[in-house]
């Protein structure tokens, strides 16, 4: 029995979209052209809710929780840092970590700065164009169109603080691709295709939507879908409105989405995820509810209150029964991080019942305070008392999540993993520990290989662990 919930564990890993890597936010914060370029006369404002510069999802991301869309300092990232080839910018501090570009010396648009570059400037500001006087405007390229109505808003991303990308387009539009290989099997399989907009017709207020098919662990993903199978090959997994551009960039968004709980990692396969009913690919885990929320310099915060969604939901709006509410609030600083979550969930036994979690997470990055120590290190614990789904009685389940990340060069990481899961504290031999390793090759930017081996541990004496090795080809645009 034990041998076939490990096997399944790993065909769910097939489906699992892409989403947001918190390796990047606690790694980014060692130097701030990670995410921008560096004019030698910008400084952080007084004032810290005007201060632009955070190491939260929303650096990156359109979905402030993270995930999916790229907002130009995302597009930015993916360009100079990421690769290991092909850098259209390269970080200061990261010149020579690039396999060829190491050889070359720093680029020509790469400055000294006197001071450390963050904080917001007004497109107006000139003087400071990284890329010298005279330079001409951003480009808008086929990804990015139009500008929105009205004058730039003070906490709008800046011109000419990321090259020649536009920076504020009317209209974003990405795709994430992603094709998988198991050993067990073998099988090769499409995972994800996920295609992004954002509308953006005037400053503060966007509408977005995520439109994508859903994985399968053979063929095509137009494979007949399981008869014990309700859910649509294709479908919304995102649909919301939003206001934002505020001080504190802060924001408060109306529609479905995935609430923000505990760490986001990509593997949606992982206990902190999946057990605790947070696995992106699911459509009954997206909420259709109101949540507001901030990601200042460093702190973050957000809060939302939902009714949840259904398993084989056509339209994207219609409810299950039951809802909940989230709350996550922590601090981001350029070496470290320490955050909570708390969630309740009040809902039938036959939609999943009664719930409360909580979830510890947190980050430490030697490589900030010595730069000749590229490592990274995440961990989570999440914990929650919920009802069996036949007797309705409570218990409790915990999770441990661990890694362990060394950045050999730009564009090549190795990572050391461990999970751990309890899914009822009440009940022994029950539990499984999966420690494996991984390594992630970003060879061009938007273009990702990456392989993961690891060892099903489970308790008693009796049952036996298994291994198996699972890779990914992640494209995005």
């Amino acid at each position: 029995m034990t041998s076939r919930l490990l096997l399944l564990a790993g065909l769910l890993l097939a489906a699992a979209p892409a989403s947001a890597l918190p390796l990047y936010t606690a790694r980014a914060g060692r130097t701030c052209d990670n995410c921008h370029s560096l004019p030698n006369r910008w400084f952080d404002p007084p004032e810290i809710l005007k201060r632009k510069c955070t190491l939260s999802c929303a650096s990156c991301h359109v979905d402030p929780s993270g995930g999916g869309l790229r907002n130009v300092s995302g597009r930015y990232y993916g360009e100079s840092t990421l690769p290991m080839f092909k850098a259209s910018r390269r970080p200061l501090a990261d010149w020579d970590r690039d396999l060829i570009a190491r050889h070359l010396g720093p680029t020509p648009t790469s400055q000294p700065a006197s001071e450390p570059a963050s904080g917001p400037v007004k497109p107006s500001a000139a003087p400071d164009d990284p890329r010298g006087p005279g330079a001409p405007p951003a480009t808008e390229g086929w990804l990015a169109f139009g500008r929105p109505l009205g004058e730039p808003a003070e906490m709008a991303w800046g011109e000419g603080r990321y090259g020649d990308l536009a920076v504020d387009p009317l209209l974003l539009l990405g795709a994430d691709f992603r094709f998988g290989a198991w050993t067990q099997g073998p099988l090769f399989f499409p995972m994800q295709g996920d295609l992004h907009a954002a509308v953006h017709p005037v400053e503060h207020f966007t509408l977005f939507t995520t439109v994508g098919a859903r994985g399968r662990v053979r063929g095509t993903f137009l494979d007949t879908v399981p008869a014990d199978d309700d859910q649509p090959p294709f479908g919304v997994r995102d649909l919301w409105a939003m206001t934002h551009e505020w001080p504190g960039l802060s924001y408060l968004r109306v529609g479905r989405f995935l609430p923000a709980f505990g760490t986001r990692v990509a593997d949606h396969t992982a206990p902190i995820r999946r057990g605790f009913g947070m696995s992106q690919e699911d459509p009954a885990n997206r909420v259709v509810g109101v949540e507001a929320g901030f990601a200042a310099n460093y702190p973050y915060g957000s809060v939302s209150v939902y009714r949840h969604g259904t398993r084989e939901a056509r339209n994207p709006f219609e409810l299950g029964d039951g809802g909940g509410a989230v709350a996550s609030a922590g601090i981001r600083e350029l070496g470290w991080q320490v955050g909570a979550s708390a969630r309740v969930e009040r809902r039938p036994l036959s939609s999943g019942g009664d719930g409360t979690d909580f979830s510890l997470q947190w980050a430490f990055n030697p490589w900030y305070y010595w730069q000749n120590l590229p490592l990274t290190y995440l961990g989570e614990v999440a914990w929650g008392r919920y009802q069996r789904r036949l007797s309705g009685n409570e218990t409790g389940r915990l999770a441990w999540y661990h890694e362990l990340a060394y950045t050999a060069f730009n564009g090549v990481v190795l990572r050391l993993r461990h999970d751990s899961w309890d899914p009822d504290t009440e009940v022994g031999e029950d539990q499984l520990a999966r420690p494996g390793l991984g390594l992630d090759l970003t060879f061009i930017p938007g273009l990702t290989l990456s392989t993961d081996s690891r060892i099903g541990i489970p308790a008693g004496a009796s049952s036996q662990p298994s291994a198996d090795v699972f890779f990914q080809l992640h494209g995005w645009l």
